[in-house]
């Protein structure tokens, strides 16, 4: 499974994207108001930097995935069983819940 499948696949079957990306944008808005008013960005750029976080975590989840002897080289469907297995995706929309972003 690629990122992209992995990014694809928690979007559809978990909550964790829109919780995390609720925060991140009020984290980016936040973090952009302090800017001076010349240096701000646009609402697509605080955007964008809100998807770019999310998609570290995706890719840091990946790494941590595709590290694991039993899937690396596996097709898609070992990696689904294997997250579901240990409740991955129910952890991760807990662990969204709890996230603080912050300075």
């Amino acid at each position: 499974m690629n990122t992209e499948d992995l990014n694809e696949y928690i979007k559809t079957n978990s909550k964790a994207y829109d919780i995390f990306i609720e925060k991140a944008l009020v984290y980016q808005n936040n973090k952009n108001a302090s800017r001076k008013m010349e240096k701000r960005f646009s609402e697509d750029k605080v955007a964008s930097k809100a998807e770019k976080m999310w998609e570290n975590i995706v890719v840091n989840l990946h790494d941590k995935l595709n590290a694991e002897k039993t899937l690396k080289k596996h097709p898609s469907t070992d990696w689904i069983r294997f997250m579901e297995e240990h409740e991955m995706l129910d952890n991760l929309e807990d662990s969204m819940g709890v996230l603080d972003l912050e300075d």
